[in-house]
């Protein structure tokens, strides 16, 4: 889930984007069997895109437009996510990553899934996430040095 709220700026958004797409292209095995949901939410869900192979993400992100810009409310994507499963959507899901600023309605519940709250160091201060959640701060500039320095040989 990507938050598309007016706190997230749509620079941010397309730094977790970007994150996420080389994250997941560094995974040889991901792209063999993927069936990844890729919502876009601020107090309601403005999209829901679903990728299946490595071509599906890459026209998805050379065309990305950020959708929303409203109030932030993360509440909506797991009952969205709960829809889903309900009508069978999911074989087996592995997981919800929230991509965030932080600020916002979080839920109440558990879900019953794996959770995690991602967020850009250059945009994080403390945000209280809940006890069932796992935090995750990006660095993006040591993310970027280890990637350039991986593009040369010593």
């Amino acid at each position: 889930v990507i938050d598309t709220s007016m706190s997230c700026k749509g620079e941010l958004v397309r730094k977790f984007l970007e994150e996420t797409y080389s994250v997941l292209s560094e995974s040889e095995s991901f792209f063999r069997r993927i069936h990844v949901h890729i919502l876009q939410c601020d107090e309601k869900i403005q999209s829901d895109v679903v990728i299946e192979n490595a071509m599906q993400l890459k026209e998805y992100m050379s065309h990305f437009t950020v959708k929303g810009g409203g109030g932030t409310d993360f509440r909506p994507a797991f009952a969205y996510v709960e829809q889903l499963m309900r009508a069978k959507k999911f074989t087996k899901l592995r997981g919800l990553i929230y991509f965030t600023d932080g600020y916002g309605i979080y839920p109440a519940k558990m879900p019953p899934y794996e959770t995690a709250f991602v967020f850009m160091k250059d945009d994080y201060q403390d945000i209280d996430v809940p006890p069932w959640a796992i935090k995750l701060i990006l660095d993006t500039k040591a993310l970027e040095r280890e990637r350039t320095a991986e593009h040369y040989e010593y």
